[in-house]
């Protein structure tokens, strides 16, 4: 079953949607699974050297509604085996990078990997996710070519891609994050709880038992 994935580096509802997923995929050991990964940015205008992150995320809402969310998603990450840590964040981050260094590990087989290890890089550990040497050194973490990653994301290479992958999401009415798509014939967004992820996955399974049966004959199935 393939599972496309759309998401920001950014989110933590992404890294919440992450685990729960996984939470439902680890129920169903029968069934062979295939993630991939597509970027979206939130804050696209973000600069390259970032930006104060509380001081900023709080003038934006009102220091006493950015404590009350913190809270909340704290919590919810709690429970769905996350420890966020905002307050190491200090900076927030322009994510381009970051979604090139998970085109780079998807060539290469370390995804998934890399795409965990990004998520707790920046949002439990606090760690600039959009400096190079930060992003190389998280490639490494995860079995990757450190100086290859670096040199990745010291050229051009998937820029364009990238970028033309984001767009598509947005003409496509991709407007927040996550968003989950099965096979092609389901999808869902927003950090969902993994017993919606495992019902979607059961009717998946139950239409393709289902057609696949009907093209069986008295005489046995092609």
């Amino acid at each position: 079953m393939k599972i496309d994935i759309i998401s920001d580096v950014a989110c933590p509802w992404c890294y919440v949607g992450k685990k729960n997923l996984e939470k439902a995929l680890a129920q169903r050991p029968d069934i062979e699974f295939e993630i991939q990964w597509f970027p979206y940015q939130l804050h696209p205008e973000v600069p390259p050297e970032g930006y104060p992150y509380r001081e900023t995320v709080e003038r934006k809402y009102g220091a006493e509604r950015i404590a009350m969310m913190f809270e909340h998603i704290t919590q919810t990450g709690k429970a769905a085996g996350i420890d966020f840590r905002f307050d190491l964040l200090e900076r927030g981050a322009n994510t381009l990078d970051a979604h090139r260094v998970l085109d780079f590990a998807w060539h290469k087989g370390k995804q998934n990997e890399m795409a965990e290890a990004l998520f707790e890089a920046y949002l439990c550990q606090g760690r600039f996710v959009g400096d190079k040497d930060v992003l190389a050194d998280i490639a490494g973490e995860v079995g990757l070519d450190r100086q290859e990653a670096r040199d990745f994301l010291e050229s051009e290479d998937g820029v364009a891609r990238v970028r033309e992958q984001i767009d598509f999401a947005r003409r496509n009415g991709v407007s927040g994050v996550p968003a989950f798509s099965f096979d092609g014939m389901f999808a869902i967004s927003g950090g969902q709880a993994s017993d919606v992820f495992l019902n979607v996955i059961d009717r998946i399974q139950e239409k393709t038992v289902t057609e696949e049966g009907a093209a069986c004959t008295p005489d046995g199935c092609p």
